[in-house]
């Protein structure tokens, strides 16, 4: 995912920032480094959740396919499967939904460290750090914006009935 990339982005300046720098601009980058690889781990949990899911929908399907065919023996097993992987999933994305309640507070929290911290810096004894933060949380919060919407909806187990149009 995106965040991996400006995890290493963010590890990359981190190790860039001169000694002569005046502000902590090192750890600021070092801390958003962690923070984001750990974003880029949990959308990559959420993913598993909805790969589950989407396999537990389509047993749903093929069970109302079965039930409309007439073979309902057929019909129970594949019922049985939704149901199984439809709580799995229910139950797995709260997981990574907490952590990622915790995670982008902690990013809030470096964020404003940041800012504070780019304010402060000098850009001639910092190499333009201060400068190449802004850009960097102008993309990082762009991010955060678009993969808020986490759909956490569509985990909510329905019963499979009424898919199938004859």
């Amino acid at each position: 995912t995106f965040y991996l990339l400006i995890c290493t982005v963010y590890m990359w300046f981190s190790f860039s920032v001169p000694p002569s720098c005046n502000a902590p601009l090192d750890n600021v980058y070092f801390g958003l480094a962690v923070l984001n690889f750990m974003m880029g781990t949990i959308m990559a949990c959420f993913l598993c959740a909805a790969h589950t899911m989407l396999s537990a929908m389509s047993h749903g399907v093929i069970a109302d396919k079965y039930r409309y065919e007439g073979r309902e023996e057929e019909a129970s097993s594949e019922e049985s499967d939704y149901e199984t992987e439809a709580k799995w999933a229910s139950g797995v994305v709260l997981v990574p939904s907490c952590l990622y309640l915790i995670t982008m507070n902690g990013l809030a929290a470096y964020w404003t460290f940041g800012v504070f911290e780019a304010m402060r810096a000098d850009d001639r004894l910092c190499d333009g750090a201060g400068f190449v933060f802004w850009v960097l949380l102008g993309l990082n919060m762009m991010n955060c914006c678009l993969s808020s919407s986490s759909g956490a909806g569509a985990y909510q187990t329905q019963a499979p009935f009424g898919r199938v149009v004859a």
